[in-house]
């Protein structure tokens, strides 16, 4: 009975991720069709030339999408109570906490425009640098921000600490659950350099949602360093960076790793409940829903 009951479970949370997944290449999908269609040219052309609109549109989309199938889910089974955002881990964040990590998001910020300035680190790895200039090109800046800044950064913290690590840990240990979510979250990146860093900043952020109870907390971190990131390269910022010479830029570079890593390793040792698990077992424990 507990073999079957454990197979179950299994078979829900392959079923869960498989959906959310499945919606999000299907709206990319659709998004991208509106290229080969004259009624829809000057959406696509908008899109074109404000890539980050794209991911604005995009991912705006599939948050409607997934609301939806939790009010499906809520009504098929009436035990499933949990709309999408009490399913992601949307708590309050104590201020001490909010802070932290707005000082995590500061420093992540730094890390990535000394990667960017850092000429034998662009020049090795220029999909770093593209990746920045590809998004911030278009109309405004503050489409810029809207999109890369604020919508992608919230997007990805639901769907692979909120949505897809909770599933995960509803079936197997926190450790399995946080290294799979965390590769996932690297193989979606546009590049090999990008899917480095982001099994690196995919683990910071899993462990600041499972430790502080709350997936703002990793959305502050990136929320932050992204908008930050394309405002300052938008100000000018970058030009000074990289006239305060090489060697600088490798000691901020590092300053701004230790930070990172150390108030990751903080927060670890704080041992507070993993929140991100006792959200979504709840429901799995009756076998329904996402």
């Amino acid at each position: 009975m507990q073999k079957s009951s454990t197979v179950k479970k299994i078979i829900f949370m392959f079923g869960n991720i498989a959906i959310y997944l499945g919606v999000f290449y299907a709206f990319l999908y659709l998004l991208r069709s509106t290229y080969n269609y004259e009624f829809t040219a000057d959406f696509a052309k908008f899109l074109d030339i404000n890539p980050a609109m794209f991911m604005a549109v995009l991912f705006t989309a599939i948050l409607l999408v997934y609301m939806v199938v939790f009010r499906v889910k809520r009504m098929l089974w009436p035990e499933q109570k949990q709309t999408l955002f009490q399913a992601s881990g949307f708590r309050r964040i104590e201020l001490r906490d909010a802070s932290l990590m707005l000082a995590m998001g500061l420093a992540g910020c730094l890390f990535s425009i000394c990667l960017i300035e850092i000429n034998v680190i662009a020049r090795h790895f220029p999909s770093i640098p593209y990746l920045v200039d590809d998004l911030i090109r278009g109309d405004s800046i503050l489409y810029v921000i809207l999109g890369a800044g604020l919508i992608a950064p919230i997007f990805e913290e639901i769907l692979f600490r909120g949505l897809i690590y909770g599933q995960l840990r509803s079936v197997m240990p926190v450790f399995g659950a946080l290294l799979l979510q965390t590769l996932l979250y690297a193989y979606f990146q546009p590049s090999l350099s990008l899917s480095f860093i982001g099994f690196g900043s995919g683990l910071i952020y899993a462990i600041l949602y499972i430790r502080i109870g709350t997936i703002w907390a990793p959305i502050i971190v990136q929320t932050t360093a992204m908008s930050l990131i394309f405002i300052l390269k938008d100000a000018g910022f970058y030009e000074v960076m990289d006239g305060l010479g090489e060697p600088v830029l490798y000691i901020l570079a590092v300053l701004s790793l230790f930070f990172l890593l150390g108030a990751t390793f903080v927060v670890w040792r704080r041992g507070t409940p993993e929140i991100g698990h006792d959200i979504q077992r709840k429901p799995n424990a009756e076998l329904k829903g996402i």
